[in-house]
Protein backbone atom coordinates (compact mmCIF):
# COMPACT_ATOMS: atom_id res chain seq x y z
CA UNK A 1 0.00 0.00 0.00
CA UNK A 2 2.67 2.33 0.67
CA UNK A 3 4.62 2.05 -2.44
CA UNK A 4 1.40 2.06 -4.01
CA UNK A 5 1.24 5.43 -2.39
CA UNK A 6 4.55 6.85 -3.78
CA UNK A 7 4.61 5.80 -6.90
CA UNK A 8 0.90 7.96 -7.09
CA UNK A 9 2.59 10.66 -5.99
CA UNK A 10 5.01 10.60 -8.37
CA UNK A 11 2.89 10.69 -10.66
CA UNK A 12 1.13 13.48 -9.75
CA UNK A 13 4.23 15.62 -9.50
CA UNK A 14 5.16 14.49 -13.04
CA UNK A 15 1.68 15.55 -14.10
CA UNK A 16 1.68 18.69 -12.10
CA UNK A 17 5.46 19.69 -13.58
CA UNK A 18 4.08 19.10 -17.08
CA UNK A 19 0.76 20.85 -16.70
CA UNK A 20 2.70 24.80 -16.10
CA UNK A 21 3.19 26.50 -19.45
CA UNK A 22 6.77 26.80 -20.89
CA UNK A 23 8.23 30.58 -20.03
CA UNK A 24 8.81 32.60 -23.14
CA UNK A 25 10.10 36.11 -24.01
CA UNK A 26 9.15 38.24 -27.13
CA UNK A 27 12.53 40.27 -27.13
CA UNK A 28 12.53 44.36 -28.16
CA UNK A 29 11.66 45.16 -31.52
CA UNK A 30 10.03 41.63 -32.06
CA UNK A 31 6.10 41.02 -31.83
CA UNK A 32 4.70 37.65 -31.26
CA UNK A 33 2.21 35.14 -31.47
CA UNK A 34 0.80 31.81 -29.69
CA UNK A 35 0.51 29.25 -31.85
CA UNK A 36 -1.93 26.54 -30.92
CA UNK A 37 -2.99 23.38 -32.16
CA UNK A 38 -6.03 25.11 -33.93
CA UNK A 39 -3.68 27.79 -35.42
CA UNK A 40 -2.83 31.52 -34.18
CA UNK A 41 -4.59 33.12 -31.46
CA UNK A 42 -5.30 37.03 -32.75
CA UNK A 43 -3.45 38.72 -29.94
CA UNK A 44 -0.52 40.12 -30.96
CA UNK A 45 1.95 40.30 -28.19
CA UNK A 46 4.21 42.83 -27.71
CA UNK A 47 8.17 42.27 -26.24
CA UNK A 48 7.51 40.67 -22.58
CA UNK A 49 7.87 37.53 -20.96
CA UNK A 50 5.52 34.90 -19.63
CA UNK A 51 4.66 31.75 -19.22
CA UNK A 52 2.21 29.32 -22.11
CA UNK A 53 -1.10 28.22 -20.98
CA UNK A 54 -0.26 24.74 -18.85
CA UNK A 55 -0.56 22.13 -21.32
CA UNK A 56 -0.59 18.14 -21.33
CA UNK A 57 -0.97 16.22 -24.19
CA UNK A 58 -0.57 19.45 -26.65
CA UNK A 59 1.35 22.47 -26.14
CA UNK A 60 1.11 25.92 -27.41
CA UNK A 61 4.44 27.88 -29.23
CA UNK A 62 5.36 30.98 -28.98
CA UNK A 63 6.49 32.63 -32.79
CA UNK A 64 8.17 35.87 -33.06
CA UNK A 65 8.88 38.29 -35.84
CA UNK A 66 11.44 40.78 -35.93
CA UNK A 67 10.23 44.49 -36.74
CA UNK A 68 13.01 46.50 -36.47
CA UNK A 69 14.42 48.71 -38.79
CA UNK A 70 16.59 46.46 -41.68
CA UNK A 71 19.30 47.71 -43.94
CA UNK A 72 20.09 45.95 -46.97
CA UNK A 73 22.17 46.10 -50.33
CA UNK A 74 20.90 44.79 -53.64
CA UNK A 75 23.78 44.11 -56.56
CA UNK A 76 22.84 45.20 -60.29
CA UNK A 77 24.41 44.31 -62.62
CA UNK A 78 22.39 46.36 -65.71
CA UNK A 79 22.76 46.52 -69.51
CA UNK A 80 22.60 50.28 -70.88
CA UNK A 81 20.51 50.10 -74.18
CA UNK A 82 21.58 53.86 -74.77
CA UNK A 83 24.82 53.03 -74.64
CA UNK A 84 25.02 49.19 -75.27
CA UNK A 85 27.41 48.96 -72.67
CA UNK A 86 26.97 46.50 -68.71
CA UNK A 87 26.69 48.90 -65.69
CA UNK A 88 26.94 47.51 -61.90
CA UNK A 89 26.26 49.72 -58.80
CA UNK A 90 24.68 48.61 -55.87
CA UNK A 91 21.33 49.68 -54.38
CA UNK A 92 21.53 50.38 -50.36
CA UNK A 93 18.25 50.82 -48.21
CA UNK A 94 16.65 50.91 -45.15
CA UNK A 95 13.03 49.27 -44.85
CA UNK A 96 11.12 47.68 -42.08
CA UNK A 97 8.04 45.21 -41.96
CA UNK A 98 4.93 47.69 -41.66
CA UNK A 99 2.93 47.11 -38.59
CA UNK A 100 -0.52 47.50 -40.92
CA UNK A 101 0.45 43.91 -42.10
CA UNK A 102 1.24 41.67 -39.14
CA UNK A 103 -1.39 39.33 -39.06
CA UNK A 104 -0.91 38.60 -43.00
CA UNK A 105 3.07 37.59 -42.30
CA UNK A 106 2.34 35.62 -39.54
CA UNK A 107 -0.54 33.94 -41.80
CA UNK A 108 1.40 33.56 -45.15
CA UNK A 109 4.93 33.02 -43.63
CA UNK A 110 6.30 29.54 -42.09
CA UNK A 111 8.48 30.51 -38.84
CA UNK A 112 11.85 28.51 -38.66
CA UNK A 113 12.73 27.58 -35.21
CA UNK A 114 9.83 29.68 -34.12
CA UNK A 115 10.82 32.59 -35.56
CA UNK A 116 9.75 34.33 -38.87
CA UNK A 117 13.23 36.40 -39.98
CA UNK A 118 12.93 39.56 -41.60
CA UNK A 119 15.04 38.52 -44.44
CA UNK A 120 12.18 35.58 -45.48
CA UNK A 121 9.85 38.20 -45.60
CA UNK A 122 12.04 40.79 -47.44
CA UNK A 123 13.38 38.20 -49.82
CA UNK A 124 9.18 36.98 -50.54
CA UNK A 125 7.59 40.37 -51.10
CA UNK A 126 10.29 43.18 -51.76
CA UNK A 127 13.26 41.58 -53.50
CA UNK A 128 11.50 40.63 -56.78
CA UNK A 129 9.48 43.77 -56.93
CA UNK A 130 12.45 46.23 -56.32
CA UNK A 131 15.08 44.42 -58.64
CA UNK A 132 12.83 44.96 -61.56
CA UNK A 133 11.36 48.51 -60.78
CA UNK A 134 15.57 49.26 -60.24
CA UNK A 135 16.36 47.99 -63.14
CA UNK A 136 13.25 49.36 -65.54
CA UNK A 137 13.99 52.89 -64.31
CA UNK A 138 18.02 53.01 -64.87
CA UNK A 139 17.90 51.46 -68.15
CA UNK A 140 16.10 54.57 -69.07
CA UNK A 141 19.06 57.02 -68.95
CA UNK A 142 22.70 57.04 -70.54
CA UNK A 143 25.51 56.53 -68.44
CA UNK A 144 26.63 59.80 -68.71
CA UNK A 145 23.08 61.11 -67.61
CA UNK A 146 23.43 59.45 -64.12
CA UNK A 147 26.85 60.10 -63.66
CA UNK A 148 25.38 63.62 -63.69
CA UNK A 149 22.11 63.12 -62.23
CA UNK A 150 22.63 60.40 -59.16
CA UNK A 151 20.78 62.03 -56.52
CA UNK A 152 17.99 63.36 -58.73
CA UNK A 153 17.90 59.33 -60.04
CA UNK A 154 18.61 58.16 -55.72
CA UNK A 155 15.13 59.77 -55.67
CA UNK A 156 13.33 58.57 -58.32
CA UNK A 157 14.24 55.43 -57.86
CA UNK A 158 12.93 55.73 -54.14
CA UNK A 159 9.76 56.84 -55.62
CA UNK A 160 8.96 53.91 -57.63
CA UNK A 161 9.89 51.36 -55.29
CA UNK A 162 7.81 52.81 -52.78
CA UNK A 163 4.46 52.85 -55.02
CA UNK A 164 5.71 49.66 -56.15
CA UNK A 165 5.97 48.18 -52.49
CA UNK A 166 2.66 49.83 -51.22
CA UNK A 167 0.32 46.98 -49.67
CA UNK A 168 3.54 44.43 -49.14
CA UNK A 169 4.77 43.71 -45.78
CA UNK A 170 7.58 45.45 -46.67
CA UNK A 171 8.28 49.55 -45.95
CA UNK A 172 10.84 51.41 -47.32
CA UNK A 173 12.25 54.20 -45.53
CA UNK A 174 15.76 54.77 -47.43
CA UNK A 175 17.04 53.79 -50.72
CA UNK A 176 20.15 55.06 -53.12
CA UNK A 177 22.39 54.09 -55.48
CA UNK A 178 25.91 53.35 -54.25
CA UNK A 179 29.37 52.31 -55.03
CA UNK A 180 28.79 53.03 -59.45
CA UNK A 181 31.22 51.02 -61.65
CA UNK A 182 31.27 52.75 -64.76
CA UNK A 183 32.14 50.74 -68.15
CA UNK A 184 35.80 50.84 -68.61
CA UNK A 185 35.45 52.95 -72.08
CA UNK A 186 33.68 55.37 -70.25
CA UNK A 187 36.06 55.56 -67.16
CA UNK A 188 38.94 56.15 -69.56
CA UNK A 189 36.68 58.59 -71.90
CA UNK A 190 36.19 60.84 -68.51
CA UNK A 191 39.68 60.55 -67.39
CA UNK A 192 41.36 61.42 -70.24
CA UNK A 193 38.29 64.57 -70.53
CA UNK A 194 39.76 65.40 -67.26
CA UNK A 195 43.07 65.45 -68.50
CA UNK A 196 42.29 68.13 -70.91
CA UNK A 197 40.63 70.28 -68.82
CA UNK A 198 43.83 69.80 -66.58
CA UNK A 199 46.09 71.09 -69.49
CA UNK A 200 43.80 73.86 -70.53
CA UNK A 201 43.49 75.30 -66.85
CA UNK A 202 47.14 75.25 -66.97
CA UNK A 203 47.55 77.37 -70.19
CA UNK A 204 44.82 79.28 -69.26
CA UNK A 205 47.25 80.10 -65.47
CA UNK A 206 50.22 80.45 -68.17
CA UNK A 207 48.65 82.78 -70.38
CA UNK A 208 47.72 85.03 -67.50
CA UNK A 209 51.15 84.81 -66.22
CA UNK A 210 52.42 86.15 -69.51
CA UNK A 211 49.95 88.90 -69.54
CA UNK A 212 51.09 90.22 -66.48
CA UNK A 213 54.61 89.97 -67.34
CA UNK A 214 53.51 91.65 -70.90
CA UNK A 215 51.63 94.15 -69.20
CA UNK A 216 54.61 95.27 -66.73
CA UNK A 217 56.94 95.46 -69.81
CA UNK A 218 54.38 97.92 -71.13
CA UNK A 219 54.58 100.31 -68.46
CA UNK A 220 58.19 99.86 -67.98
CA UNK A 221 58.31 101.02 -71.86
CA UNK A 222 55.62 103.95 -70.96
CA UNK A 223 58.20 105.25 -68.01
CA UNK A 224 61.29 105.29 -69.96
CA UNK A 225 59.26 106.82 -72.86
CA UNK A 226 58.02 109.23 -70.83
CA UNK A 227 61.61 110.06 -69.28
CA UNK A 228 62.59 110.50 -72.25
CA UNK A 229 60.52 113.17 -73.72
CA UNK A 230 60.93 115.03 -70.64
CA UNK A 231 64.64 115.30 -71.33
CA UNK A 232 63.66 116.04 -74.39
CA UNK A 233 61.69 118.63 -73.63
CA UNK A 234 64.41 120.05 -71.18
CA UNK A 235 66.84 119.76 -73.73
CA UNK A 236 64.88 121.96 -76.25
CA UNK A 237 63.94 124.42 -73.21
CA UNK A 238 67.62 124.81 -73.05
CA UNK A 239 68.84 125.44 -76.70
CA UNK A 240 65.91 127.89 -77.22
CA UNK A 241 67.31 129.46 -74.11
CA UNK A 242 70.54 129.46 -75.75
CA UNK A 243 69.27 130.50 -78.82
CA UNK A 244 67.72 133.73 -77.32
CA UNK A 245 69.99 134.86 -75.21
CA UNK A 246 73.38 134.26 -77.51
CA UNK A 247 73.32 137.14 -80.16
CA UNK A 248 75.84 139.03 -81.89
CA UNK A 249 76.40 141.41 -79.08
CA UNK A 250 76.63 139.22 -76.58
CA UNK A 251 78.73 136.91 -78.64
CA UNK A 252 81.16 140.39 -79.07
CA UNK A 253 81.03 140.94 -75.06
CA UNK A 254 82.12 137.15 -74.75
CA UNK A 255 85.14 138.05 -76.89
CA UNK A 256 86.45 140.71 -75.00
CA UNK A 257 85.97 138.87 -71.51
CA UNK A 258 88.13 135.83 -73.65
CA UNK A 259 90.68 138.09 -74.80
CA UNK A 260 90.70 139.57 -71.33
CA UNK A 261 91.33 136.37 -69.69
CA UNK A 262 93.93 135.61 -72.23
CA UNK A 263 95.96 138.43 -71.16
CA UNK A 264 96.00 137.25 -68.06
CA UNK A 265 97.27 133.63 -68.33
CA UNK A 266 100.58 132.58 -69.05
CA UNK A 267 99.59 131.16 -71.90
CA UNK A 268 99.36 133.37 -74.21
CA UNK A 269 98.10 132.42 -78.12
CA UNK A 270 98.22 135.94 -80.25
CA UNK A 271 95.28 135.87 -83.03
CA UNK A 272 94.40 137.99 -85.83
CA UNK A 273 91.69 140.20 -85.25
CA UNK A 274 89.71 138.60 -88.05
CA UNK A 275 90.40 135.04 -86.25
CA UNK A 276 88.30 135.86 -83.22
CA UNK A 277 84.82 136.23 -85.49
CA UNK A 278 85.28 132.76 -86.80
CA UNK A 279 82.92 129.93 -86.69
CA UNK A 280 85.67 128.03 -84.39
CA UNK A 281 85.60 130.69 -81.96
CA UNK A 282 82.26 131.27 -81.69
CA UNK A 283 82.21 127.44 -81.00
CA UNK A 284 83.93 128.19 -78.12
CA UNK A 285 82.47 130.44 -76.41
CA UNK A 286 79.05 128.89 -77.00
CA UNK A 287 80.73 126.15 -75.16
CA UNK A 288 81.56 128.28 -72.41
CA UNK A 289 78.02 129.40 -71.75
CA UNK A 290 76.58 126.05 -71.81
CA UNK A 291 78.34 124.99 -69.23
CA UNK A 292 77.86 128.23 -67.32
CA UNK A 293 73.69 127.82 -67.82
CA UNK A 294 74.38 124.04 -66.99
CA UNK A 295 75.70 125.19 -64.23
CA UNK A 296 73.50 127.00 -62.93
Amino acid sequence: MMRFVVVFGLLASFLLLSACGERVEVPPAHVGKILTKNGYKPEVVPPSKFRLDMCIFYCDKLVTMTIADFGHLEKFKVFMPKDQLNMSFDVRMTGAISNDVIDHVFDRIPPVNNNISVNHVYGTYAQPVIRDVVRRVVAKYSINEIASSRESLSHELFGEVSKALKGTPIEIKRLGLADIQFPKVITQAKERAAERRELIEQEKAQFKIQKIQMERDLEREKMNRAIAREKAIGQKEVNDLLAKSVTDKYLAYRTLEVLDKMAESNNKVFLPVEALGTIGMQHAILNDQVKQVAGK
